[in-house]
């Protein structure tokens, strides 16, 4: 069974978006210096045909964005002539180390102590420096996975934790190798490979030349210990799950495999004498409490080959240079207990002994599972070290088996690739899995097998529709359907799933009908069918019959102002379930819309827009609105539930603008994210205390699990709504400040507005500049409207589903495509029993648990309140509505700075108006 993969990746954000490009290794070394110089041309010459993946830049903007885009790489920075903005680097979490290339630099202390840096003067200096620093970083990189042992055998076909499925796909991975047979030619494949993307590193090309005409399957180890080309691409791409290049390295680590076994029967005398070896790695705090800590007694396994160290001293002193360099991680030593009769030929391990090698140094076989035994914690001096102490684990161990038993079943490796592909999306490496599964639309064994190709056909829709793009998912799903027509009947249940993946797709698109048909089809194949029929799938799809008849009936009013949410749902305790949420009407009194051409289309209904409105009417310009959903969407939410005049207060509203130091230098903060403040100001934490996780627990709950995303300067303005107390924070933007609601205040709005039109149900597809300096806006229903300019305030998220003819903004570009980060989840949940009619505001990532299954929501809340009993669940999908596609958005989601965000809109359009007439 041959399992081919031979398209590269050619991934880019948007057409207009220049490609990324692909890395073969864990780091680059990027050369900023000034651009008004040529002093340091030649150096950077030679150092490009010695290193791999040398970038150079001249502007500090252009780097520092760049930096920030990176997510893969560690970053090595060489400055020179630019000395005065190293502050400006030292959040970066990429950057690995910074060298000053200057003879003539001095070093400042005080610099030094915030980034350390090395001062270097000359070229053959600074190639030793990094080779050595690359290699030290190198072995810190190695991927760790771990999982708890469950009660019971995990299903492949059931929902994973991140965590089981991390653990799964580098266990699956060992044994698709295992089983594939590689061809001759395998070996020229990868050496081709790599040529291409070595090609300007002589060095490294030399090396290249040398595997090509002297590499033998029996010194596989020697190339694998040895720092070049093939171990560092092969410690990358275990690290970022690049299956297509572990597949071209795949007859390597076979052959790797095939000697390890050789010489630990040859070395069998020396093995016995040696029972535990050390490895040495450092960590965040956070990454090592989850990863490590809190699996305590479950596995753990290394992704990649592990080489272990039998001198404990060495092991150590790795730690310790780590720790000089990083101070704000933690450092931990593996102590492995090496039990020789757990020994087997499908992982095995040896020492690093024979004629070519002489290294007192352990080699285990890539993903070999370890027991975590115990962690303590102990002092090295003034350095805090965790020992952790892992036990061998046998391959059939009766407790692994519960966890990687679908790995070795043959019917799961019928079709290896889309398997792989799942657990990449259980992971959460959604383009990453689209990337592979994409290949796997290539491959002759999944095109030659319908069932193959519906599953990958299948799992690319379930991508294209977790990242909104329901044109595409709707594509491959309807691919997956017409593939499953040639091997099943028409009526067959199985195609069930199918049709009702059709129908989501089309209501997302907001074609109600298609979407009705899919569903309705649905239904009949189970009423037809002989199997038992599942009745929550029944129950879901009456659901979603109702709410497409919903929306088809608004359509009927198309225009006028609804006093139910698209959106919202509502699920009681006895399972019964009500789409639409109830909300306050706010009346639109203004004349019906034409064909004119405007001065102004506004695209989206926000208090910006509304605002906009209102001055640019009172300036006497024409004005539309369009709107996508039923209703204002700003108006409040008045849950039946609770009784009269009790309202689910959608915004929050600040009395005064945030409390930001005037000497501030917005700059500096503008593009750091959490983690990056949180590793400037860690020296003020003490690792003993426990406040530091609490902070870091905090702030997570608060960015979605990913401070990596969370921008610094955004949790700044929030807190300082109330001169930075949380506690008062927390209680000012939990209560309204407008008496009526804020749709008093949208009323308000709307009375003074002179010239505004509103059309509802109005969802635009494209923004287009006409020649004549003009904007022409096309809508869903293919209604055109032609006008001077327009304004867009559209959630972040959905803008994607807009076509712009006219380019935007790079900047623009690249925050449509990258999105907003927060995905949260948000309901109220409504209590009976001992506190009956309480009210729960209820947060949480967006992937934690179905929102509209009571009994789920009920469960995870008896955690935090023992034997609570949930009446009422209710609130709004904004994370899959295709209205908004995201929650909020920190201080940018205030009433206030929308309102000013829509007057500095109308001093824009009134300033462009005048220069249209000069």
């Amino acid at each position: 069974k041959h399992f081919s993969l031979h398209n590269e990746e050619s991934l880019s954000i948007t057409k207009t978006i220049p490609q990324s490009i692909r890395f073969l290794e864990n780091y680059l070394i990027i050369w900023l210096y000034d651009e008004t110089s040529n002093k340091y041309e030649n150096e950077i010459k030679q150092l490009r045909t010695l290193v791999y993946g040398l970038k150079t830049f001249n502007n500090i903007d252009a780097c520092m964005t760049f930096i920030d885009n990176i997510q893969d790489e560690k970053v090595f920075l060489i400055i020179s002539g630019i000395h005065r903005t190293l502050e400006r680097f030292h959040h970066l979490t990429q950057l690995e180390k910074l060298y000053i290339f200057d003879s003539s630099h001095k070093q400042n202390d005080e610099k030094y102590q915030i980034l350390k840096y090395d001062i270097i003067q000359n070229i053959d200096n600074l190639y030793k420096q990094l080779q050595e620093d690359m290699k030290l970083c190198e072995m810190d990189l190695i991927l760790i996975t771990t999982v708890f042992i469950p009660s019971e055998e995990i299903s492949f076909s059931s929902k994973l934790t991140k965590q089981q499925a991390s653990f799964l796909f580098t266990q699956m991975l060992k044994e698709i190798i295992a089983r594939l047979k590689f061809e001759s030619c395998s070996k020229d494949v990868f050496i081709d490979f790599c040529r291409l993307y070595y090609m300007n590193n002589n060095e490294q090309l030399h090396i290249i030349d040398e595997f090509a005409k002297n590499y033998r399957p029996n010194e596989a180890l020697w190339w694998l210990t040895n720092q070049c080309f093939i171990s560092k691409i092969l410690d990358r791409v275990q690290r970022t799950h690049e299956i297509d290049i572990i597949y071209k390295l795949g007859f390597f680590i076979k052959q790797t495999n095939i000697q390890l076994n050789h010489l630990h029967e040859e070395n069998s005398l020396l093995m016995k004498t040696i029972s535990i070896v050390y490895r040495g790695k450092t960590m965040s705090s956070i990454e090592f409490d989850t990863t490590v800590k809190n699996n305590c007694g479950g596995f753990l396994a290394f992704t990649n080959f592990l080489i272990a160290t039998i001198d404990k001293k060495d092991a150590i002193d790795f730690v310790d240079r780590r720790l000089t360099m990083h101070p704000n991680m933690t450092g931990i030593i593996f102590e492995i207990n090496i039990d020789q009769t757990k020994f087997n030929e499908k992982s095995p391990f040896a020492l690093l002994k024979d004629a070519d090698m002489n290294r007192n140094e352990i080699c285990f076989y890539m993903s070999t599972v370890f027991c975590i035994e115990s962690i303590e914690q102990t002092m090295n001096g003034t350095i805090i070290i965790w020992f952790v102490k892992l036990k061998l684990i046998d391959v059939n161990d009766q407790q692994l088996l519960r966890i990687v038993a679908p790995t070795r079943n043959d019917d799961i490796h019928l079709n290896p690739g889309y398997c792989l592909g799942k657990l990449l999306m259980e992971m959460g490496e959604y383009k990453r899995a689209e990337q592979f599964l994409l290949e796997l639309l290539h491959d002759p064994s999944v095109r030659s097998q319908p069932r193959r190709l519906v599953r990958v056909h299948s799992g690319l829709a379930a991508i294209y529709t977790y990242n909104n793009q329901y044109v595409n998912a709707l594509d491959h799903y309807q691919l997956a359907l017409e593939t499953s027509l040639t091997y099943l009947q028409s009526n067959h249940s199985d195609l069930v799933p199918i049709y009702k993946a059709i129908g989501d797709s089309y209501l997302h698109q907001k074609d109600y009908i298609h979407a009705l048909e899919n569903y309705e089809k649905a239904i009949e194949l189970l009423e037809q069918g002989t199997s038992q029929m599942n009745a929550d799938i029944i129950i879901d799809l009456h659901i979603c019959i109702n709410k497409a008849k919903q929306f088809i009936e608004m359509l009927i009013d198309i225009g006028k102002p609804s006093n139910r949410t698209l959106d919202g749902f509502i699920c009681h305790a006895n399972s019964t379930f009500e789409n639409g949420l109830i909300t306050t009407i706010v009346n639109n009194n203004t004349k019906l819309v034409n064909n004119k051409e405007y001065d102004v289309i506004i695209i989206g209904v926000e208090f910006a827009s509304l605002i906009s409105a209102r001055e640019l009417s009172r300036r006497d310009r024409s004005v539309l609105i369009l709107e996508a959903k039923n209703r204002i969407d700003v108006a409040d939410h008045i849950s039946v539930l609770l009784g009269n005049g009790t309202r689910l207060k959608p915004f929050s509203i600040s009395d005064l603008y945030p409390k930001l130091c005037e000497l501030m230098t917005i700059q500096t903060y503008d593009h750091m994210t959490m983690q990056e403040r949180l590793k400037q100001i860690s020296s003020s934490f003490d690792y003993h205390d426990n406040m530091r996780q609490i902070l870091d627990t905090y702030l997570s709950m608060n960015t979605q699990y990913d401070l990596r995303k969370s921008g610094f300067l955004d949790h700044l303005c929030f807190w300082a709504l109330e001169d930075y107390d949380t506690i008062r924070t927390s209680d000012k933007t939990s209560r309204s400040k407008i008496r009526e609601g804020e749709s008093a205040l949208v009323q308000a709005i709307l009375d003074d507005c002179q010239d505004v039109n509103l059309l509802l149900f109005t969802s635009v597809i494209s923004v287009h500049r006409t020649e004549d300096k003009k904007v022409r806006i096309q809508t869903q229903s293919q209604q055109v409207f032609n006008v001077r300019t327009t304004i867009i305030t559209v959630p972040l998220n959905p803008l994607h589903n807009i076509e712009f003819q006219s380019t935007l903004e790079f900047e623009k570009l690249c925050a449509i495509a990258e999105g907003q980060c927060r995905g949260d989840t948000k309901f109220w949940a409504k209590l009976k029993n001992s506190i009956e009619g309480t009210v729960i505001v209820c947060f949480g990532p967006d992937n934690a648990l179905d929102i509209r299954d009571i009994v789920a929501v009920e469960r995870e809340l008896q955690k935090f309140l023992p034997n609570c009993k949930v009446e009422h669940v209710f609130g709004h999908d904004w994370r899959n509505g295709s209205f908004v596609e995201s929650t909020w958005s920190w201080w940018r989601g205030s009433i206030d700075g929308a309102l000013e965000s829509g007057l500095t809109s109308v001093r824009q359009v009134q300033q462009y108006f005048r220069s249209q007439t000069i």
